[in-house]
């Protein structure tokens, strides 16, 4: 019998493109331009130096792409995965609610901000899945995120600095007690929730195209996993 099992499609991110090349580059030219910063002593020596530090920062550069996962995201017809150098986490689709890109009012405009969100249905379905080191992660990653919305005019400062202390006790909205660094993500959830409309915002750097175009690739998943269940 034929299998209608869709196959997981994995995203390869931006972030992680061109890395081998400038890796290799960076180091292919260090190893021409040591030999010849030797042996051509003091004539030329500023501008070999400058092609020095030029080829290190492409190799170090290089190799910090190369730390990022090779996928950033796995779409399977039961859940997205998103994977990161210390972990990663996973929803079931019938657990997202929306997937948009986060707009702000600047004025009289509506200016869309460089993420994906998404909203989660229970965050009991989340939280008892996240590792301590991922939480800390995403805890340092999205202040810049509550920091923003004093730019903007959403929060003000005096409420920014009570949330970016965020309370180490929580109680979801399905009554379960989260007490630690889960009980502090479930705070910043809400409050990311609060100021954009979703709980989760990834970076359009862990992406393979255009932010709105990613969208529409997530709610096609979306709508064909919640159907299934229908």
């Amino acid at each position: 019998m034929e299998s209608h099992v869709k196959p997981t499609r994995h995203i390869e991110p931006m972030s992680r493109r061109h890395g081998p090349a400038l890796s290799l580059a960076g180091a292919a030219g260090i190893l021409v331009l040591l030999p010849l910063l030797y042996w051509l002593g003091d004539r030329g020596q500023l501008v070999l130096m400058f092609l020095l530090l030029t080829c290190l920062v492409t190799l170090v550069l290089g190799l910090l792409k190369l730390r990022e996962p090779v996928y950033s995201f796995s779409l399977s017809e039961d859940n997205l995965h998103f994977h990161h150098r210390i972990g990663g986490w996973s929803l079931h689709w019938s657990n997202i609610v929306r997937i948009d890109q986060p707009r702000v009012n600047s004025g009289l405009e509506l200016v869309p901000l460089p993420y994906v969100g998404i909203k989660i249905r229970d965050y009991d379905e989340f939280l008892p899945l996240m590792t301590p080191r991922l939480i800390v992660h995403l805890l340092t990653e999205q202040r810049p995120l509550l920091a923003m919305g004093v730019r903007f005019g959403a929060i003000d400062r005096a409420r920014l600095h009570d949330w970016l202390i965020e309370d180490n006790h929580y109680r979801s909205a399905g009554g379960h007690h989260y007490r630690g660094l889960a009980a502090m993500l479930g705070h910043r959830m809400s409050h990311l929730r609060e100021l954009y409309g979703y709980d989760l915002l990834v970076h359009e750097s862990n992406l393979d195209r255009d932010t709105p175009d990613f969208v529409q690739l997530l709610r096609h998943y979306l709508a064909q996993g919640v159907g299934a269940l229908s």
